[in-house]
């Protein structure tokens, strides 16, 4: 990496909504002030500005937890996938050609996605900055969010996984249904329905769920992951969810 302060920060963008994704004219370019980071998106590059004074190494590492929220942000609330590459830095002039730009090795962060058919968005949505990412949840969103929404995992089995991982992560069952704010009921439905599916596991007390449970389920896992993002970032999870709420 060069010394120096850097001016901003360049990263090709990539996205995929589901499907191979375009976007209506005049979408872009869209300007977010973010930490004081002054941050303008096109549709295939983003530019940074970093607040203070920064060499590009902490540069990069302070923005990253904000292209981390953004993304899952988008994801999780949006059904949007992007992808951040690097592509280089741009210095505040020394002795050197002003504005020289030093482009670093590359490297990418991240998200892969099956895709066939396009689809077109007006706008970006806006994200929901203060998401923070963390292992608990990065796990959800990329092992059991995506490969459910993809068709990869089977509902029924991303409901047994995630039921199974809330509960490591809370230390119990009912621990997590409090954290999450739901009845202990409520998330015990939710993993019977994935435990007792004859699409993850054939035994004497399996059971075969119709497409309209299946779809119900699936409403309900998509909801706990986006409580487990709001409970992992400080955040209020939402109004308490009974029986009474189940998705019909």
């Amino acid at each position: 990496m060069q010394n120096g302060q850097v001016l901003r920060l360049r990263y090709s963008v990539a996205w995929v909504d589901q499907h191979p994704l375009t976007w209506v004219e005049g979408a872009f370019p869209a300007d977010y002030e973010v930490k004081g980071w002054r941050l303008q998106l096109g549709e295939s590059q983003l530019e940074a500005w970093p607040p203070t004074p920064m060499g590009e190494d902490e540069a990069r590492l302070a923005l990253l937890p904000i292209l981390s929220a953004w993304a899952a942000s988008l994801e999780v609330e949006h059904h949007l996938i992007v992808t951040f590459t690097y592509l280089g830095a741009e210095f505040e002039p020394e002795s050197a050609v002003a504005g020289e730009v030093r482009v670093q090795a590359t490297d990418v962060w991240t998200l892969a996605f099956d895709a066939t058919v396009e689809v077109q968005r007006g706008t970006p949505p806006e994200p929901s900055w203060d998401w923070q990412e963390t292992p608990a949840a990065a796990a959800v969103r990329e092992v059991c969010l995506r490969p459910l929404r993809n068709g990869t995992r089977p509902v029924a089995d991303a409901a047994y996984w995630l039921a199974t991982h809330l509960k490591m992560w809370a230390g119990g069952q009912s621990q997590a249904a409090s954290r999450l704010n739901v009845d202990p009921a409520y998330f015990e439905r939710a993993r019977q329905q994935g435990a007792r599916s004859a699409e993850r596991k054939v035994s004497n007390d399996s059971v075969s769920l119709t497409e309209q449970q299946k779809e119900s389920l699936r409403l309900v896992l998509e909801d706990l992951v986006a409580r487990l993002y709001l409970v992992e970032s400080g955040l209020t999870p939402g109004e308490r969810l009974t029986l009474t709420d189940w998705p019909s």
